[in-house]
């Protein structure tokens, strides 16, 4: 029941809502990748590791979504980061996802080949394992409380490059 209203009260969001500080750590850019964030330093070609741990054959790493520490699986073959029903509800809850937040809808295919229609939002900041920061990531909000949070190619493109190292079980992000 509390997940279908909050899915009602994203669809209420969507209807009436159509037509109307500097870091000191290394961050990725905006959504826009035209603009980059005003940072007190220069980290381009820097390397960045960051750790992970393997459970059932994914990566693991920590993320902190709008200030929310989350475990989120590095997915190479995701195109946005996904978060679940749960976790955005819970960020609404708390005031971390707000109606300017929510962006429309999209659809997507599952594995079975059917197509879902899900939530997309804007999560205003996500930093991966309290080392990069990532400002405007679109994500979309999948209609289960159960589905795994997904560190997607939104993300992951935001890097010059990036290798995982597995004696080290760390990710090392070459900065833009």
């Amino acid at each position: 029941m509390r997940l279908s209203l909050f899915f009602l009260f994203i669809l209420l969001v969507l209807i009436s809502s159509c037509g109307s500080e500097k870091k000191s750590k290394p961050a990725f850019y905006d959504n826009d990748t035209t603009t980059s964030v005003d940072y007190d330093y220069d980290y381009s070609g820097e390397t960045v590791s960051v750790p992970y741990r393997e459970l059932d054959g994914v990566k693991i790493v920590a993320v902190k979504i709008n200030g929310l520490a989350v475990d989120m699986i590095f997915d190479t073959g995701c195109s946005n980061a996904t978060i679940s029903s749960a976790e955005a509800n819970y960020l609404y809850e708390k005031g971390w996802l707000k109606k300017e937040d929510i962006l429309g809808t999209s659809h997507s295919q599952i594995a079975d080949g059917s197509i879902v229609e899900n939530c997309v939002v804007n999560l205003k900041e996500v930093i991966i394992d309290d080392k990069l920061i990532c400002h405007n990531v679109k994500a979309t909000v999948i209609d289960n409380a159960q589905a795994p949070l997904l560190l997607g190619n939104d993300i992951l493109d935001r890097a010059e490059s990036f290798t995982i190292d597995q004696s080290s079980h760390s990710i090392l992000f070459k900065l833009k």
